[in-house]
């Protein structure tokens, strides 16, 4: 596979992924000077340093060289790259001398990077500087780190639409510029000011400034928050609710939706379809968990309920995996409603994993037009969203991925399992890993502690994360026979 890849575009983009991650721990380093943790601070420099120069000096060297990238390449290169960026993220945690294994330090770049939100660590016992990286590993993954290479550095001549097509999250990537450098840089504009008017509000209120960094770049980023025994208390208040919930809501939804807005197209979101099946989802979801919590006794404040069945529908649909409440303690159906919404999604173009709502919509309208069809076969019948035919590629497109979403599901619970675990640990795991929310049930718990699993494991799902979070066609498409010979013709 290596050979049909540019190998100085390869050097080049991962050089420019190296500088960046040096750049990103400098804060961090500066974070565990002023928390007096020296070992940690001095370990964090050294790295920086070793980064920085070693990105610029290869971008120095490959300044001249530029290149575009066909289709396949693109697929080699996000995963390459993606995988590349959790080894290097991994080696932060594991010479911090805090006794990390070199897997356990995979694992948790891994989950950082694709915003999955789970952990093999104790927030409580970890260096505020390691704590202050995982948040920032959260934010650049959120919007996704070669989109910001694409954007930011344009610069580099990197044909920008094959890796920013790969690394997106919906059924397609949408220009909204002449160039989708723009389409980069207006993603990661909006998604600054999101991070910058969340920190002031979470500051503002009962959280340090540390505390608001670091959950603004974990909530933003829908990887959850970043809860510790020290600022437990705050997530209780009304206030720090409602901020996290508002800005989680906010990166759920199609980025380039604010684009269309901000140009004039005030019914932008309104009148999109995804976008009303998103609110419609969340609304009828939280009425009936609410309401369960409340037929079953286990609230006898409506209000309570209200709160806490909204905050955990929006946690669980956003795949955020945030943890206010012990739902583990609720019925079973709010429970089993919380992991079908899990497994549904946020909208496409947002920093959020699994299906997404449109293609769930795209499925439910083909279920019914099997329905239909059976009773008037012979008729012609389309495949709708809002009034516009959908083209049967498109839906192919869609049919093929949730299917094989399902298959990856069945393959991966097999593979856990033979850590010998009970059922309900391993298959709600493999469900927080793959759709990057990091919530499971049994040993890993709410918290999504994963130190319950082997190395072999831990290592198979940071690998899980990674397919999750680039939908897995960028990646279980370089294993195919049709990749391998992609310059035949051949029928399947």
């Amino acid at each position: 596979m290596i050979k049909d890849l540019k190998k100085k575009a390869f050097i080049k983009i991962t050089a420019a992924l190296t500088l960046i991650e040096g750049l990103a721990l400098v804060p961090c380093f500066a974070v565990s000077l002023a928390y007096d943790n020296k070992p940690t601070a001095y370990s964090l420099l050294i790295i920086s340093i070793i980064f920085i120069m070693l990105g610029a000096m290869i971008l120095r060297w490959l300044k001249a060289y530029t290149f575009k990238l066909k289709a396949h390449e693109g697929f080699l290169l996000s995963t390459l790259c993606w995988v590349y960026c959790s080894f290097l993220g991994a080696i932060p945690f594991f010479f911090s001398g805090s006794g990390y294994t070199f897997i356990e330090s995979i694992f948790e770049s891994a989950a950082g990077f694709t915003t999955t939100g789970c952990t093999v660590m104790d927030l409580d016992t970890m260096a505020k500087g390691l704590i202050f990286w995982r948040a920032i590993l959260n934010w650049l993954g959120g919007m996704g780190i070669l989109v910001l290479l694409v954007s930011v550095l344009p610069a580099l001549g990197i044909g920008g639409r094959r890796i920013a097509q790969t690394e997106t999250t919906g059924p397609a990537l949408e220009k909204i510029g002449g160039r989708f450098s723009s389409t980069g840089q207006f993603l990661y504009i909006t998604y600054s000011v999101f991070t910058l008017v969340e920190f002031i509000l979470l500051f503002a209120g009962p959280l340090s400034a540390f505390d608001a960094f670091v959950n603004t770049c974990s909530s933003i980023s829908t990887a959850g928050l970043l809860i510790t025994s020290e600022n437990a208390a705050a997530f209780n208040t009304v206030y720090i609710r409602i901020v996290v919930i508002v800005f989680t809501l906010l990166s759920s939804m199609n980025f380039t939706l604010y684009y269309y807005m901000i140009n004039g197209r005030k019914k932008a979101l309104t009148g999109n379809a995804e976008v009303r099946g998103f609110w419609f989802i969340i609304i009828v979801s939280t009425i009936l968990i609410t309401l369960n919590l409340i037929h079953d006794k286990i609230y006898t404040n409506a209000f309570s309920a209200l709160k806490d069945a909204s905050s955990q529908v929006i946690s669980f649909i956003s795949t955020s995996g945030y943890y206010v409440i012990d739902y583990t303690k609720w019925p079973t159906f709010s429970v089993m409603l919380l992991f079908t919404l899990l497994i549904i999604g946020g909208c496409s173009m947002s920093t959020s994993g699994s299906l997404k709502v449109i293609r769930v919509m795209v499925l439910c309208k083909l279920i019914l037009r099997g329905i239909f069809k059976q009773i008037h076969p012979s008729s012609v019948k389309a495949v709708k969203i809002s009034g516009k035919a959908i083209p049967a590629e498109k839906v192919g497109e869609i049919t093929a991925h949730i299917l094989l979403y399902f298959l990856v599901l069945f393959f991966s619970c097999l593979v856990v399992s033979l850590d010998g675990l009970d059922m309900t640990t391993t298959i709600t795991s493999v469900l927080g890993s793959f759709t990057n929310t990091g919530i499971a049930l049994g040993g890993p718990g709410p918290l999504g502690n994963y130190a319950v699993f082997s190395q072999f494991t831990m290592l198979y799902l940071s690998l899980l994360m990674i397919v999750g979070r680039l939908e897995m066609f960028a990646v279980i498409i370089l294993f195919t026979r049709s990749y391998r010979k992609i310059n035949s013709v051949e029928q399947i």
